[in-house]
């Protein structure tokens, strides 16, 4: 199978990304996150699998009464594949694991476009990088990150984390600076994971693909074996945290709006604690094809 996977912290431009690749038309993307691990998580699909045997039928019901944490499996039914075709292509098996599973729905994504490859955003967390290395060795993985005090401003300004500050009240405070403290160590943990794993890893900045969109692009066409199509340029990513409408501008403008939301307080500490990693993954190079 041709499979690209995005690899990455959260509000780094998955999306953007995501929905670029989706408009080749050699690329079949899934709708949203195929989560099978999450850290945190008790119900993502390898820790309710380790409650029951995942047999088919097993799977088929846990999809369709929506236990499966993430977006991709509660919303299913947009990837226009049946349940019933589904059950009876994951049936060929006595028992499954998280890669058939995978493997399969990508696969009958792939074959209703006619396309020459599928992909997925974060189907694992980016600390386990290695269970994709080793389960899809031929896989085509794109390692995306951003601006540390801009992934954190579009955390903080999102509105779930809005609305838990709001009902928080006097402890509003101490939302905001967990968020920023762990942002800022997912940060540092996920620049680990790449240069640990850089010379199986396609490294894309959220910085560079709005920045000098057609060049990023047509490298990311290069590493996917597809030809450049000059309609891919012509895509946005989904609604901004920084704004209320989706525009083809706004995602330049995103580049700066971390200044609107942080504080210069709050700029200088992220700073403070992730120069190092973040001048790091500055000065590395796009890695050879």
């Amino acid at each position: 199978m041709n499979i690209i996977f995005i690899i990455g912290q959260h509000r780094t431009g998955s999306t953007l990304l995501k929905n670029i690749l989706d408009t080749h038309s050699q690329i079949t993307m899934a709708f949203d996150e195929m989560n099978l691990f999450e850290p945190f998580r008790k119900n993502t699909l390898d820790k309710l699998f380790k409650k029951m045997e995942p047999t088919p039928t097993v799977f088929i019901d846990l999809l369709k009464s929506k236990k499966i944490y993430g977006t991709f499996w509660k919303d299913f039914e947009k990837s226009n594949i049946s349940y019933e075709e589904l059950l009876s292509e994951l049936e060929k098996y006595e028992t499954l694991n998280e890669v058939i599973i995978l493997e399969m729905i990508l696969e009958l994504l792939r074959k209703k476009n006619n396309s020459k490859l599928e992909g997925i955003k974060y189907p694992v967390h980016f600390r386990k990088i290695s269970y994709l290395l080793k389960n899809f060795p031929k896989a085509k993985i794109i390692f995306l990150t951003r601006n540390p005090k801009a992934i954190i401003a579009s955390k903080i300004n999102d509105p779930a984390t809005k609305k838990r500050k709001q009902n928080a009240k006097f402890k509003s405070v101490l939302i905001h600076y967990f968020t920023l403290f762990y942002f800022c160590l997912e940060f540092n943990s996920s620049v680990k994971t790449y240069f640990k794993n850089k010379n199986n890893l396609h490294l894309v900045t959220y910085e560079n693909l709005v920045q000098d969109k057609e060049h990023t692009v047509k490298y990311i066409c290069d590493f996917c074996e597809v030809e450049f199509k000059k309609n891919m340029l012509d895509v946005s990513g989904k609604e901004s945290s920084f704004e209320n409408k989706q525009s083809k501008t706004m995602h330049r403008k995103s580049l700066e709006k971390y200044r609107d939301v942080l504080s210069s307080f709050d700029q200088k500490l992220i700073d403070l604690i992730t120069w190092r990693f973040n001048k790091k993954i500055l000065n590395e190079p796009h890695p050879h094809i």
